[in-house]
């Protein structure tokens, strides 16, 4: 089976809530306005009150209280938006994976934290066109969800497997499938009719040489998911670990100095806890 294909068949199984496609759909119209977006997502209760939630939290810290869903728009704009919607929605997502296959509280705190790292590295290095570089580091690992969720069996053999043998998950997969986590996910994300730029870093972000259009994207994912792996064994305690190794450290053109890169991976631990808090709240208890 194709990743496309094993999409296909999860399509009951993993879905978005009928606003967030909605205002997906409104999002890519060049004859939709801020008030009929709005007018969505006020459909949905829950989704404005927890997308108000993540606007006024420390993630933007805005002077003052932003207390409607047009008003949030017109400060953040479509693209953060997005970002913002998905990330209000998608742990909802696959809220039913056994929890002897994985942790989902760490697998979100992981998320959101390659999330926020990507974003800042977005902001040092493509100035302002950093809008979905969260929402991308966010989802990088999605595929590794929907793998459990649409292929159970072949998903508890391939953990299985990691254990015995030490490998990567990434790796085992391919092995066995022919495709990675990183090919699902970014499948998954296409269904979802999100646009290119979020699901080309995701499918490329092992091989970033291979991506085609959003190659500076995708560049910066690769990059933080390095600075993840440096730091996610020790996010409980807030320790930053072996950053040394990523010192002095080229990224499209630009020269990151280690010091740096430590700057922004502290800056982006403090800033984990406000938004887990909103989109998880049970991943907190893990500090």
């Amino acid at each position: 089976m194709t990743p496309e294909e094993i999409i296909k068949g999860m399509h009951n199984l993993v879905s978005l809530p009928d606003a967030v496609l909605r205002a997906n759909e409104l999002l890519d119209s060049p004859k939709s306005n801020v008030r009929e977006i709005g007018e969505v997502i006020n459909h949905d209760p829950a989704l404005a009150a927890r997308l108000l939630k993540l606007v006024n939290s420390a993630f933007y810290s805005f002077p003052a209280q932003i207390d409607s869903v047009s008003r949030a728009i017109t400060l953040i704009g479509t693209d953060e938006l997005r970002s913002l919607l998905m990330a209000a929605t998608v742990t909802d997502a696959f809220g039913d994976i056994p929890p002897e296959m994985i942790d989902m509280d760490v697998f979100w705190h992981r998320s959101v934290y390659c999330g926020l790292v990507a974003k800042k590295l977005a902001l040092l290095n493509l100035g302002g066109k950093a809008e979905s570089l969260f929402l991308t580091g966010l989802l990088h690992d999605i595929g590794r969800l929907v793998l459990i969720s649409g292929l159970p069996e072949q998903a508890r053999e391939i953990v299985q497997r990691v254990e015995e043998s030490g490998q990567k998950f990434n790796e085992v997969t391919t092995q066995r499938l022919g495709f990675g986590p990183a090919e699902l996910g970014a499948a998954l994300l296409e269904s979802w009719q999100l646009p290119k730029k979020l699901w080309e870093p995701v499918r490329y972000q092992n091989q970033p040489e291979s991506a085609d259009d959003y190659a500076a994207e995708t560049n910066i994912l690769n990059l933080a998911l390095k600075l993840t792996d440096c730091v996610e064994p020790e996010l409980k305690d807030g320790k930053l670990q072996d950053l040394e190794a990523l010192e002095d450290t080229e990224l499209n053109g630009m020269q990151l100095t280690g010091e740096e890169l430590v700057m922004l991976a502290t800056a982006a631990n403090f800033e984990c806890f406000e938004v887990l808090v909103i989109i998880n709240p049970r991943a907190t208890l893990i500090f």
